[in-house]
């Protein structure tokens, strides 16, 4: 225990008040509590993660140090987590013999994909060597190289580019970036084989890094110099080149990186910084390289002012358009508060709203509740096409329920009709689309018998309840849903003695279990035509001869609406 004292002390330094503030000084007085949607919003709120590795000293002798391989990492996840630049809510640091180690990055990847939502961002910073080796068809393979790679077995010691490519464009995080400061032909931060070295300089063109992959909606892969160039270090930069005019993009030089002057650095403003930077530095030597893919206003910003990052990611409410427009001077209310008036851009939060426009003669041109994503601009103009998105739902119908089943037919007939109250949540955010919902109905019922040779129907109320999980996906003009839903029905007796003393004749409870579809088709902003059709497993002993499975069906034609 003796020897785990100064690690312990040294971890607890680290952490901001770990000694002296939390330990020895508290405030009195009661603190501020959050309230569950507080707590809720916090635990589901976008985070931006970064893992940044470095490789300087390698076990194998074949790999020749790197001098600021670890320096150029730690930098990185430095400005990434500093509150003042990238704001990044974890940064894990990958660097050194021990971090840097082939099972080590693969397990930080591995349990980061199991973690992030869409909604958070990544970024995957690596400098290293880099090496390549050829397969029995001559097709190269490329490979980053951590601190245990072995030249003989770089499939099962080094990390494979092409691989790494495809898990990292899988993981959720809708913004990306996988940042790449190796190369892989043999000069600078790259080592191969002899024969391999001998083979590429054979072959009519140079390898491709890999472009295989599909991207994802917000997804960059950059490289500090494309194959047959070299990415190097420099004593007086004291980094790898690219990685210096990177950095010099997120830091002294944010302005001139700035291109479109919002105030922040986006992964391709910083690319295009570094990249012509680096390019006139190495006189066109070392040719940075990269792979994007963007879809609307959703492009990774790396750093920025802790303002313009905020702005950053809300969204935005716009029009711009001719003075001759209906639109021109209108006023724009979100949530009931007057926003300005048109044209302009007014940034929103994240979420769903209620979005109005007033004409400047007040007439109320447009109310709709849209849903508005992270970084998303919506024009003012097309506020009318956009779906009504409502949470929660109530539905009112007739409901028809039939029982193919001979032995459950004593029960409820061939077929009765009732009444059914119905309503549900649907989430958004993380969870979006998962339904809860639930419902309780009636339907009265003449019970049939014979007695005597006589044909006798006698009254009898059913009523059941049900609650369902599933999942409901909205289209054009009305949603799509499907769940597994649990339901309870109950029965009352018969009170005619000469019903004959049947089981059929009691008073009944039983379960149903029960795969339920159902459609909307929108009628207004908030109702919508609703049908639903269901169809249930009981498992009952009605005759006395045993339980036995009996199946029934549902239909249900109502009116929803939306809250």
């Amino acid at each position: 225990m003796t020897s785990l004292r100064p690690l312990l002390l040294l971890v607890c330094l680290t952490l901001v008040g770990c000694v002296t503030t939390s330990a020895t000084q508290r405030d009195k007085g009661f603190t501020d509590s959050r309230s569950t949607a507080q707590a809720l919003e916090a635990s589901f709120a976008p985070r931006k993660v970064a893992v940044v590795v470095g490789v300087g000293e390698f076990t194998d002798e074949a790999f020749p140090p790197l001098k600021w391989a670890v320096d150029d990492a730690t930098e990185v996840g430095r400005i990434l987590e500093d509150p003042k630049y990238g704001g990044f809510d974890r940064v894990v640091y990958l660097t050194g013999a021990k971090q840097a180690r082939r099972d080590r990055v693969l397990a930080e990847l591995v349990a980061l994909r199991n973690d992030l939502r869409r909604q958070d961002t990544l970024v995957v910073y690596v400098s290293t060597h880099g090496t390549m080796t050829l397969d029995a068809t001559g097709d190269p393979h490329l490979f980053l190289v951590t601190a245990d790679t072995r030249p003989g077995d770089l499939r099962g010691t080094a990390i494979e580019l092409a691989e790494l490519q495809t898990f990292f464009s899988d993981m959720r995080a809708e913004r990306k970036a996988l940042i790449l400061d190796a190369c892989y032909n043999g000069e600078a931060k790259s080592a191969l084989q002899p024969t391999v070295r001998q083979r590429i300089d054979r072959m009519e063109a140079s390898p491709v890094l890999s472009r295989k992959v599909r991207l994802g909606e917000s997804e960059a892969h950059l490289f500090a110099s494309t194959f047959g160039r070299p990415a190097r270090e420099d004593d007086e930069l004291k980094h790898g080149v690219y990685t210096y005019h990177l950095l010099d993009a997120l830091t002294w030089s944010q302005q001139e990186a700035d291109g479109d002057g919002d105030g922040t650095i986006t992964i391709y403003e910083a690319h295009d910084h570094a990249r012509t930077r680096t390019l006139a530095y190495t006189l066109g030597a070392q040719v940075p390289e990269a792979y994007f893919r963007v879809v609307g206003h959703n492009d990774l910003v790396l750093v920025g002012a802790p303002e313009a990052r905020a702005k950053a990611e809300l969204g935005a409410v716009y029009w711009y358009g001719s003075a001759d427009e209906e639109l021109d001077g209108a006023t724009l209310m979100i949530d009931g508060a007057t926003k300005g008036a048109l044209p302009g851009t007014f940034p929103v939060t994240p979420g769903r709203h209620r979005v109005k426009v007033v004409g400047h003669d007040g007439s109320l041109m447009q109310d709709r509740v849209v849903t508005i994503g992270v970084g998303e601009a919506v024009p003012a103009d097309t506020l009318r096409s956009r779906p009504v998105v409502h949470n929660g739902f109530l539905n009112l119908g007739p409901k028809a329920r039939l029982t193919p089943a001979e032995g459950a037919r004593p029960l409820l007939g061939r077929a009765h009709v009732g009444v059914e109250l119905g309503g549900g949540y649907r989430f958004m955010g993380p969870l979006r689309g998962l339904t809860l919902s639930g419902g309780f109905g009636y339907a009265p019922h003449q019970a049939r018998f014979v007695t005597d040779g006589t044909t006798r129907f006698e009254p009898r109320h059913a009523i059941w309840g049900h609650a369902q999980v599933g999942y409901r996906l909205l289209v054009p003009r009305g949603s799509l849903g499907a769940g597994y839903r649990l339901r309870l029905t109950g029965i009352t007796a018969l009170q005619d003695a000469s019903c004959g003393g049947h089981a059929a004749c009691d008073g009944w409870l039983w379960p149903t279990q029960a795969l339920a579809l159902d459609q909307t088709v929108s009628l207004g902003r908030r109702w919508s035509l609703y049908v639903e059709e269901e169809v249930g497993i009981s498992v009952l002993d009605v005759d006395g001869t045993g339980p036995r499975a009996r199946a029934d069906l549902g239909l249900r034609i109502g009116i929803e609406v939306g809250l």
